[in-house]
This record gives C-alpha cells, sequence and structure tokens, in this order.
C-alpha cells in the first residue's frame, strides 16, 4: 500500500516542473543527514542532474521514462539512505491539447473546452472572469461547459492539472468574445489538407510572391505548408515545399456585400456584427468565395520594390492585413478612416483599424470568406 510505501521510505519524491526536456524533481529528506549524490538510471544509462539547488534537482531527459530514481545519502549517525518513493519515474512529456469553442442554442451562447491530456493528467478546474467551473470526463476527453457571461473583448481562461508525483500546474489560454461567443485569440485555424508537388531552393533576392508566381500557387498556401512563422523572411539556400492547401469546415463565416459597402461577421451560421468596410471601384473586388490564407499585425507595404514602414501615412494598410485565397485582394485597416464606406480601393477591402483588429482577433486562417452583391441587410442566418 502507498502508505507502506512512505513508511519503509528515506526519501519522497515529488515532480515540480516539466519545461521543455527538462524536469525538475524535489528531494524531501525523512531524516537529519544530506544527499551525497541523487541521479536516474535508465535503459540508455545513468542521467545525472544538469543542476541543483537546495531540495530541487534539474534533469535533462528526451524521453519521458522509464527511470529508476538512486539516492544515496547519510543520516546524522552514519548511516547510508538510499530508499525512495516512489521507486519507479514515468514522466509525462507532452503537453494537453485544448480546445475552446462555443454553440448557440435558441439565444443562449454556451463555451466548450475541450482538454485532450496525456495518461496520468487531468485538468482540475476552469477558472476565469473571477467564475470557476469543473470538468468531466467523457470517452477519454475532458469536457467543462458553462453558459457564457462574457463581455465583448479580450479574456483569459486558466486550466488547473494534476499530474502524478504532487505534479500540478496551469495552462492559460486567451479568448476573444463578440456577442458572448467566445473563440481562441485570433481565430483557431481551420484544419486543412495539402499536396506538395514540388520543391524550390530559395535564390538570392527572391521573395515569397515571386516564388509563388512561378509555381502558380498563393503566398499563403507556402506559408502554411512550410510553417513560415514570417513570410518576409526566407533566405537564399532555404528549400521550400511547393503544394496547394484546401481547408475544411469552420465556425466562423465572413460575408462582403458589394453593394452595401458591409461586412457581416457569422459564428455557427447566426449573425454577430457588421462592419461599414471600403471596397474597389466597379467590380474591382469580384463576388465569389475566398479563403482567409494569412494574417499579418502591423504589416509592412512593399511597393514596386520599395518597402514601406508600418504604421505610417504613406502606408494604406492600416494595423491588420488578412490576405485571401486569392493574392490580389485582402481584408486590412487604413491610415485614412474617412475613406471607409466609399468605393476607393483596387479590390481590397479596407476597414477601421479599430474593426480589422477586432476582425483579426476572432477570426483565424482559414475562414471563409464570401463576397456577394445583393441588395437588402444581412439576413439573421446563414443556413
Amino acid at each position: 500500500m502507498l502508505w507502506q510505501n512512505y513508511l519503509q521510505a528515506d526519501h519522497i519524491l515529488e515532480l515540480k516542473d516539466i519545461k521543455d526536456h527538462e524536469i525538475t524533481i524535489s528531494v524531501k529528506r525523512l531524516y537529519d543527514g544530506e544527499i551525497n549524490r541523487f541521479f536516474l538510471y535508465s535503459p540508455t544509462g545513468f542521467i545525472f542532474p544538469k543542476k541543483s539547488s537546495g531540495d530541487d534537482y534539474v534533469f535533462e531527459v528526451d524521453y519521458g521514462g522509464p527511470f529508476v530514481p538512486v539516492i544515496e545519502g547519510v543520516n546524522s549517525f552514519g548511516k547510508r539512505m538510499n530508499r525512495a518513493t516512489p521507486s519507479f519515474l514515468k514522466f509525462p512529456m507532452e503537453k494537453p491539447r485544448i480546445k475552446i469553442f462555443s454553440d448557440i442554442r435558441e439565444n443562449e451562447v454556451f463555451v466548450y473546452t475541450v482538454v485532450d491530456s496525456p495518461k496520468d493528467i487531468a485538468p482540475v478546474s476552469l477558472k476565469t472572469t473571477g467564475q470557476s467551473f469543473k470538468f468531466f470526463n467523457l470517452e477519454r476527453k475532458w469536457i467543462c461547459i458553462f453558459r457564457s457571461f462574457f463581455k465583448d473583448g479580450p479574456h483569459t481562461v486558466e486550466i488547473e492539472f494534476k499530474g502524478p508525483y504532487g505534479y500540478s500546474f496551469s495552462m492559460n489560454k486567451e479568448i476573444y468574445v463578440i456577442k458572448r461567443v467566445a473563440v481562441p485569440m485570433r481565430g483557431e485555424d481551420g484544419t486543412f489538407s495539402y499536396i506538395v508537388f514540388g520543391k524550390h531552393v530559395v535564390q538570392k533576392g527572391e521573395t515569397l510572391w515571386n516564388i509563388a508566381n512561378q509555381y502558380g500557387v498563393r503566398v499563403g498556401d507556402l506559408v502554411l505548408i512550410n510553417r513560415l512563422e514570417d513570410p518576409d523572411k526566407i533566405v537564399a539556400g532555404q528549400i521550400l515545399k511547393i503544394g496547394r492547401v484546401n481547408f475544411q469546415e469552420n465556425p466562423v463565416t465572413i460575408v462582403v456585400n458589394l453593394f452595401s459597402s458591409k461586412l457581416g461577421l457569422y459564428y455557427d451560421g447566426m449573425l454577430l456584427k457588421v462592419y461599414p468596410v471600403a471596397l474597389g471601384r466597379s467590380d474591382a473586388t469580384p463576388p465569389g468565395k475566398y479563403w482567409i490564407l494569412r494574417k499579418e499585425i502591423d504589416p509592412a507595404l512593399y511597393w514596386f520594390g520599395e518597402y514601406i514602414s508600418p504604421r505610417t501615412p504613406l502606408n494604406g494598410l492600416g494595423t491588420r492585413y488578412l490576405q485571401l485565397s486569392n493574392p490580389t485582394y485582402a481584408i486590412h485597416g487604413t491610415s485614412k478612416p474617412w475613406e471607409i464606406g466609399k468605393r476607393i480601393s483596387h479590390g481590397c477591402i479596407r476597414m477601421f483599424n479599430r474593426d480589422v483588429e477586432e476582425l483579426d482577433a476572432f477570426v483565424g486562417v482559414g475562414t471563409e470568406v464570401l463576397v456577394i452583391k445583393e441588395e437588402g441587410d444581412f439576413p439573421t442566418r446563414l443556413y
């Protein structure tokens, strides 16, 4: 029994932290004396601590175990003390995966938090805006459901976890809320598949735009397939996969009406908010179906090879840039707010900076954008 193991032990081990490939183990001595050595025995050999401070020992490991702790201590009477509890260690190296989404039922909004946790780690509670909620287990998933009470804007969700050997930790998830509908901050990227049909070695002076045009693909295709954190930072000699991305379903939909110069934001088919926009002259923005392929905060403008810094009067992109699947078009902010509601652009969709910042906070890559030209108001439901 567990209490018998504790009675027979000289040392009690607790898992204090897991970070990247480092684990921190705290050792509690059940005797007066000192610890001479502490290391882990694994199938690949001995692992000695990278550093130690007080009762805490930091080990660098490449996997979760199994490990056998080996402790050599001496009590005040000179007796060897080498028994430890637990005598066998296995660490959860994977982080829990957290998904947050909303469900609209008869004018009520419910917020779901679904946690996919590795073995031996379980979410204990969810805390946000001064309230606390519990999780329940359903088909190997941990789920927390509550009626939305959020005000519009950003919020933080804190989830507390418990793991083996006394290990506990918390993870924060930033969310954004419009009309009580909560989504992960800057949207949950839509699921997508892609086909790779070639490779390209970046040459000196090339840009993603040049490379995409060369192969007949979109800049966003290259960004997503190659997991590029900054599309403007590619270097000569870098090898890029060439292919095309296809998106699957996403609960968020954007509808742009060319007739009324307005943009409607939908979640799960329900209209949440309408924004004024500036559109292209005549049919510069053609009706059709698009997807958001790339998003930028404080975008720079490249105009015939010239770099124009973000947030400057000459840079008309404003504070956010949402690239559409047709690389000619995008949704972005503006440095000329007096133009919103007019037909002045070359095909892009301009918004007030405060509006495009909210849109950017709510939608993710893969969001469907429908451009229509119809009289009348936006329907309250798309389907």
